[in-house]
């Protein structure tokens, strides 16, 4: 988790604000200032690894973040997962473009853990995948159904918000830079995730993989704080 923490700790530009939701207090191995606030919930984590439950988990996790947030007077918000990695540029691109609606990351990057090798996936699909205008979110004041099912970021799952924005008049714009890191392979994220994209390695794709595989550079290592 502080592998992600500290990718989106590393903002070019200061202006941002980082809400944890977790079960306990983790133990950090760097200290960080009052731009990152932790909540510790008061239910227990789920009880096994299976995707029905991690995913109840997390998204009860996230109604908790944004009553958070919706007190804070944000510009925009970004649900980030805690196995992903974000570009240093993310702060500073939307504070220079405060009128837009917000972006969908299309263009980012996956990593298998230890590799020296990174792909461009170019049809980006994660958990990390939107910048959302915080004018077009009713943001919740408390967890009750009806508070949440008025919260667009909250009723519609990072497949379809691009859709359902652009339904509602708000569409997103394609960030115009890679933009999040995926990484795999590591015994911590969710595997659902990552059997959904195992064709990555099959031989169909083998030629186009190889084209979109780069070398591991010091400049996208500090860019994603990819330090392993």
């Amino acid at each position: 988790m502080e592998t992600s923490l500290r990718s989106a700790y590393q903002q070019i530009d200061p202006d941002f604000k980082i809400i944890v939701v977790c079960h306990e207090m983790p133990q950090l191995q760097y200290s960080y200032d009052d731009r990152v606030e932790f909540i510790n919930v008061d239910f227990p984590p789920p009880s096994k690894i299976v995707t029905d439950l991690t995913m109840k988990d997390k998204w009860q996790k996230l109604q908790i973040g944004m009553v958070r947030v919706g007190e804070l007077n944000t510009d925009f918000i970004m649900f980030m997962d805690a196995d992903d990695l974000v570009s240093n540029k993310l702060s500073q691109y939307a504070n220079s473009n405060k009128s837009t609606n917000g972006w969908i990351i299309k263009k980012g990057y996956k990593y298998r853990y230890g590799s020296s090798w990174i792909y461009i996936d170019e049809h980006f699909n994660c958990g990390t995948n939107a910048i959302v205008n915080s004018q077009v979110i009713k943001f919740p004041k408390s967890l009750n159904s009806e508070d949440i099912s008025q919260c667009v970021v909250l009723k519609h799952s990072h497949t379809v918000i691009e859709q359902r924005l652009a339904a509602l008049g708000t569409p997103l714009t394609v960030l115009p830079f890679p933009g999040a890191v995926y990484i795999h392979s590591h015994g911590d994220n969710d595997s659902s995730l990552y059997k959904s994209h195992k064709s990555w390695y099959g031989i169909r794709h083998f030629l186009g993989n190889v084209r979109r595989t780069r070398f591991l550079t010091s400049n996208i290592k500090e860019e994603f704080s990819l330090n392993f």
